[in-house]
């Protein structure tokens, strides 16, 4: 993102969580700054490609169609000293990814959609982001309401570096580390509040971002 986020660079905390925001800017941020989104285009975001797994790591495939969802981490003030909102998108559906999936690949080879559709924008403190799996590189996303989801990474086929080792510094920046790994916790059992966009499994709606993992 180049000279748009000098200005940050005295306000953060750590210097090897800050340069992950330093890289080129990602398909969800350019989407947005064209859009009515501007004030993105001027801060630090750090996202990635993941598809939606269940508990036990596998993925979740609704009628042949992957749950694939980008996640993007920023700050939205230059006075913050950690990133506050995090937030999700989906490929639109004319640009969806229709394809079953191989868990042991993780992700590897996915074409990115060229188009997105920004579903939610969460605080960050409304949110508990863990490590569930350094190994097949997936995350646990918890939310204030006690709702679980498991993403695991789209490694890109031509990734020069390990994007999911920026994803771990980030969740340890973010968490104590005795909260940052979440891998052989118990996840609670859901409560009966609806969320507008990280849904639960619905099945007369097949096309929902996400989907309630069914093991409790």
């Amino acid at each position: 993102m180049g000279s748009n986020t000098t200005l940050w660079q005295g306000s953060a905390q750590s210097s090897h969580v800050l340069h992950m925001f330093h890289g080129s800017t990602g398909k969800l941020q350019r989407q947005l700054c064209k859009g009515a989104f501007t004030m993105f285009k001027r801060i630090p975001m750090f996202e990635s490609d993941f598809i939606q797994i269940s508990k036990r790591g596998e993925v979740i495939d609704v009628h042949n169609s992957m749950q694939v969802v980008t996640v993007g981490i920023a700050y939205t003030s230059p006075s913050l000293t950690i990133p506050d909102v995090m937030l999700l998108a989906r490929p639109a559906v004319s640009c969806a990814v229709y394809a079953r999936h191989d868990q042991h690949t993780q992700g590897r080879g996915l074409k990115s959609a060229k188009t997105l559709e920004l579903t939610r924008l969460l605080p960050l403190k409304f949110v508990k982001l863990s490590v569930y799996s350094h190994e097949k590189k997936q995350l646990h996303l918890k939310l204030a309401t006690g709702r679980s989801f498991y993403l695991q990474l789209c490694s890109p086929s031509d990734a020069k570096e390990d994007v999911f080792a920026y994803w771990e510094n980030l969740v340890l920046f973010l968490r104590p580390p005795e909260d940052a790994y979440s891998g052989t916790r118990v996840v609670p059992a859901w409560d009966s509040m609806d969320i507008p966009v990280l849904e639960a499994e619905d099945r007369k709606s097949p096309g929902v971002s996400f989907c309630r993992d069914s093991q409790r």
